[in-house]
């Protein structure tokens, strides 16, 4: 995955095909806990909006981008040194951006679940309330690294 695939995707320059494309093969399972994502870091800093992420949930319902590339999305926007938002002027955002990068915590990818975020997202309905996390429980769900990858 090329994050300036993803950043010309927010800036309307390609298409939620390219960007499927794109990601496709990029996520690599490497045991059934632990998975590596290849990302291609861009040079310069990009604000990502809620509205830019309005439209990869638009891309999905769709049907123009499949649902589980929000995983490799959310996380590259996770793990990138270039990618931005406020989290605290934008809470919501943050939180969906969290939620994609890790699925299988709260809500699977599923266009169901991606409608859901674009009501959160668009401020129809209220985010919801996380259950606490119990840190003693200590289970360990999955494991994503990056691998950086040159040009």
């Amino acid at each position: 995955m090329r994050e300036q695939v993803l950043r010309q995707f927010f800036e309307a320059k390609s298409t939620a095909a390219e960007l499927a494309r794109d990601i496709a093969g990029s996520a690599k399972k490497t045991s059934p806990m632990t998975s590596v994502t290849s990302v291609e870091d861009m040079d310069d800093d990009f604000t990502v909006t809620t509205a830019m992420a309005v439209a990869l949930c638009d891309a999905v319902i769709h049907g123009d981008l499949p649902a589980d590339s929000l995983h490799t999305i959310g996380f590259a926007l996770m793990a990138s040194d270039r990618f931005q938002w406020d989290g605290d002027k934008d809470e919501v955002l943050a939180d969906v951006i969290a939620d994609w990068s890790c699925p299988e915590i709260n809500y699977s990818l599923t266009v169901e679940n991606v409608q859901r975020f674009r009501g959160w997202l668009t401020r129809a309905e209220p985010y919801p309330a996380k259950p606490t996390q119990n840190p003693s429980r200590g289970n360990l769900v999955s494991v994503t690294e990056k691998k950086s990858v040159r040009r």
